[in-house]
Parts: structure tokens; sequence; C-alpha cells
């Protein structure tokens, strides 16, 4: 096959060629960088919290949760419940930045707004806990970009 025939708009000159050429393995290497240097997608499966955090975030519950989602988050009379079977279907396959934005702007119900993005991302560990989804090593980030790489699951993902 020419190159004419792979629909290249003429002869490779030597002259043309090296900027013909160049074109064609920039826009390849792009393609690779943009398919193969993708992060995988991760799920809260992939240990994004420490217990650590997950303490944090209990002792800020139970100061600014429990009087409205009742102990252990399970719901309470003015609050759905933040762990179980109803937030699961809620919440599956969203990613953590999307819950993170609404425990951050919505609550406490009586003072909206006034968690910051650590006191949140610890409550949210918190929250992970009680699913019996597994700690690491590293703690959840508060940062909205980081969390938008993180969704949700109820359970882990099948291989």
């Amino acid at each position: 096959m020419t190159v004419v025939e792979a629909g290249f708009p003429g002869p490779l000159t030597p002259r043309g060629a090296g900027s013909r050429l160049w074109s064609v393995v920039a826009m390849a290497l792009a393609l690779a960088v943009a398919s193969g240097g993708a992060q995988a997608p991760r799920s809260v499966w992939d240990r994004v919290f420490t217990v650590e955090q997950a303490k944090k975030g209990e002792a800020l519950a139970m100061a600014q949760c429990v009087s409205c989602h009742g102990d252990g988050l399970r719901g309470g009379e003015a609050a759905p419940p933040l762990t179980g079977d109803l937030f699961n279907s809620t919440w599956e396959g969203v990613l953590l930045s999307d819950l993170a934005d609404r425990i951050r702007t919505t609550m406490p119900i009586d003072k909206p707004g006034t968690l910051s993005r650590q006191q949140t991302a610890d409550v949210l560990a918190y929250m992970l806990s009680l699913s019996k989804i597994p700690a690491g090593t590293l703690p959840l980030p508060a940062e909205a970009g980081a969390l938008a790489q993180i969704k949700y699951l109820s359970y882990p993902p099948q291989p």
C-alpha cells in the first residue's frame, strides 16, 4: 500500500516527511495516552479511608448527625438513613464528590454549609465504615476532584 492509498494527501517527500510523520506520531501518541493512560475507575472498596479518619467522623457524627439521622445513622423520624439498603439504593454508583457535596452544603439541617470539606470527608469515612467497607492506609481526600474519581458501590466489584 502506498502512502496515497493509506489516505495521505500526497507522497512523503524528504522535505515534507518530517512534519507529516511527526503529526502522525503525535496523534498516535495522544491516542495511546488518552486510552492507556486513563485511570481505572475506583470504588469505595479500594480502601479509600482510614480507621482513624472514620473515628474522627464518628465523633463529628455524634455531635452533628445523630439527632436527626439516629443512632448508627440508621435513620430517624426527620431524616433518612446514611447506611443500609435504602441508602445503598439511593447512592449506588454515585461519585463520592456528589455525596460529599450534598452533605457539605445541606447539613446539618439547622446550620447547612458549616461543615468543612475535611469534616465532610471524615463523616463520609465514618459512613463507609458503618457499611462494612474496609479501611486502608490513606485518608479519604477532602478535595472534590479527588472524590470525583471514587464511586460508591454497596458491594465489592467482581473481578
